[in-house]
Formats: structure tokens, C-alpha cells, sequence
């Protein structure tokens, strides 16, 4: 480590910034780079260097304003796609990168948060910096066959502005966040990308992404009534061989509950971080 420095991004990093998230994750170069001109000008990305080389690297993202039921709300900063060369991993590089996007992130916002990609990340984090689970979902993984058939026009896509109105609207009086309005013109990108999109069913409503023969619902809110009503024409426009389902643990829906998002505050808020906040559909 001696000879790695830690730094912000500069523009001449943006390729080797492409090539580590290809290695990291696998995406193709077009997605990449509409992340770059949606959310890179509105954040920052902290890259560790070692030969003057980029060989780490995560983004530092406005995030959603928190709301508990009473209170005040919270302002985040969402850290964010940590990719480390897979020659450089196992060195404490990439943690190294980690605690410089928390300490970047409060900074500026009244606390900082991290949605690990899968389960076996969560104690990394934990390990890595004073983010703690703050958030929960409540996760089904559903086979075609135990899905009620249902009639595909009853699922409406609707716009992302639709959509984060009636989100705003389902929501209200639980504690919950409010994306910043890119995030639902990128989710509504991202959806349609993967064949799914940002849908209503008789004012419910679900963000839902196609991942081969999988069909994934990032977020299901029906308050008021049966999750089925949704999942019967969802499954019918958005035909697959499974579905995973998430809902708000406040909210009827059919799993088991998991941690979610982790988050940390700057010293000098007082006010707690709400318990069981229902983030929704996010970058994960």
C-alpha cells in the first residue's frame, strides 16, 4: 500500500474507469459510458492509483433524501460499483478506495450509504467503515407455475415522472426515500434496457428488469391491496421462468426478510437513521 496513492477521478481516467467496471462486472462499454454522462458530472469517483495506474475505483452519487415517519429527513450520498484489477485484489486497495467515498460522502450529505450486490459483501462493508443495515426487504424467488395467470394489458408502463409521483403518493407515512429525479429517468433506462420497464397496475405499481429467463422485481408496492393483483399481469407482459420479487417489509409481500442498504452518519446529526427504511429499487 505504501505505494498506492488515493485520489478524485480526473478526465483523463474515464477509460481505464470504463475497463475497471468491465472486469468488475461484466458490462458492455455502451452502458458504461450512459452511466459516465448520467450520473458522473452530478458525483465523483475516488480511484486509487499504484505505478500511476488506476487499479481501483467507486463512484460517490447524490443520493435519496431519507424520511422517517417523524423527524426530519436526511440527505445521503450513495457510494457505489467498488471494482478493484484483479491483480491488485486482496491488498486492502479496495477498502482503502471504500473509506475514502464514505468520508467523501459526508462531506457533504447528513449520511452515507452502500447496497452491497450480494450477501457474502455485507461484512465487508461492516468491517470496512461504521455502516451499519438500516434498511431490510422482504425477497421471494417465485416459479412461473405458482403465478396465477393474468391479462398482460391490465400492467400499464408508465413514465418515470407517473411513476415517481405514485411512489411518493403509496408511500407516505412510512419511513422511505425519495430518489433524486435522475435515478428515475435512469431506472426507466435501465429497466427497458433489460426488457422490463416502470409499470402500473390499477394504481400499484413495480419497477421490473429482465435478466435472461428471470424476471426481476426490484420493487412491488400494492398498500392496499393482494401483491397477486400485481404479480397476475405483471407475470402475463413480462413472460420468465421465475420471478424475484421485493417488497417493503411494512407492505404485504410474499419472502423472507434480508438486510438491504447500510449507512452511517456524520457526528454532528443527532436525529437516528430510521429503522426498517424501505430504499426500493437502487443501483445494486
Amino acid at each position: 500500500m505504501n505505494d498506492v496513492i488515493i485520489r478524485p477521478w480526473k478526465s483523463e481516467d474515464r477509460p481505464r474507469l470504463i475497463e475497471l467496471w468491465q472486469q468488475g462486472f461484466g458490462d458492455e462499454r455502451d452502458y458504461i459510458e450512459k452511466f459516465h454522462a448520467h450520473f458522473l458530472t452530478r458525483g465523483s469517483c475516488i480511484i486509487a492509483l499504484a505505478g500511476g495506474e488506476p487499479v481501483s475505483a467507486m463512484y460517490v452519487l447524490p443520493g435519496p433524501m431519507l424520511f422517517p415517519p417523524e423527524g426530519n429527513s436526511l440527505s445521503t450520498a450513495y457510494t457505489y460499483a467498488l471494482a478493484t484489477d484483479p491483480a491488485y485484489r486482496g491488498r486492502g486497495i479496495g477498502t482503502a478506495v471504500y473509506k475514502a467515498c464514505v468520508a467523501a460522502a459526508l462531506e457533504h450529505a447528513d449520511a452515507a450509504c452502500v447496497l452491497p450486490s450480494e450477501p457474502g459483501l455485507y461484512e465487508f462493508y461492516k468491517k470496512a467503515s461504521p455502516c451499519r443495515p438500516i434498511s431490510a426487504v422482504r425477497q421471494a424467488v417465485l416459479e412461473r407455475g405458482e403465478l396465477e395467470r393474468g391479462f398482460a394489458e391490465d400492467a400499464q408502463l408508465i413514465s418515470a415522472g407517473e411513476y415517481y409521483l405514485r411512489r411518493k403518493a403509496l408511500l407516505r407515512g412510512q419511513p422511505y426515500t425519495v430518489m433524486p429525479g435522475e435515478y428515475y429517468a435512469w431506472e426507466r433506462y435501465h429497466t427497458q434496457r433489460f426488457g422490463g420497464g416502470l409499470i402500473s397496475v390499477d394504481g400499484d405499481i413495480a419497477a421490473v428488469e429482465m435478466d435472461g429467463d428471470t424476471c426481476r422485481v426490484l420493487e412491488l408496492l400494492a398498500p392496499e391491496g393482494d401483491w397477486m393483483d400485481v404479480m397476475r399481469p405483471l407475470s402475463a407482459r413480462f413472460p420468465a421462468a421465475r420471478y424475484e420479487i421485493r417488497t417493503p417489509l411494512f407492505l404485504p409481500g410474499p419472502g423472507t426478510e434480508r438486510p438491504f442498504v447500510l449507512a452511517t452518519t456524520r457526528p454532528e446529526v443527532t436525529d437516528p437513521l430510521p429503522a426498517d427504511l424501505w430504499w426500493g429499487f437502487a443501483f445494486d
